[in-house]
C-alpha cells in the first residue's frame, strides 16, 4: 500500500475529505520523525514502538571491483510491532 492509497482509506473510514486525511497523516508522520530526531521512543499503544538503534561499522567488499568500502557506524530507525498488531497478523 502506498501513501495515496492509505490517505484514501483513512478518508473513507473517518468520513473526511482526502485533503483533511492528508494533513492528518502528514502531521502523524512528522510527529514520529520529530520524536525520533530528539532521541525519544515513540509508542503507539496497540500498534507498535518506533526507536533508534545503532548499526555497527562494517567493511563491505564490492564483488565486481574487489574494492573494500568502510561503512561508518550509524543510527537507524527501528519498529517493533505491538501485541495487538502481531495477533492481527497471526489470523
Amino acid at each position: 500500500m502506498e501513501k495515496e492509497e492509505l490517505i484514501t482509506q483513512v478518508a473513507q473510514k473517518a468520513q473526511i475529505t482526502e485533503d483533511e486525511a492528508t494533513k492528518i497523516l502528514d502531521a502523524f508522520i512528522s510527529s514520529i520523525k520529530e520524536g525520533l530526531v530528539k532521541g525519544e521512543k515513540v509508542t503507539i499503544l496497540g500498534f507498535g514502538t518506533f526507536t533508534l538503534r545503532k548499526r555497527k561499522a562494517l567493511t563491505f567488499l564490492n564483488p565486481k571491483t574487489q574494492k573494500q568500502h568502510d561503512i561508518p557506524e550509524r543510527v537507524v530507525p527501528h519498529f517493533v510491532a505491538g501485541r495487538n498488531l502481531q495477533d492481527s497478523l497471526k489470523n
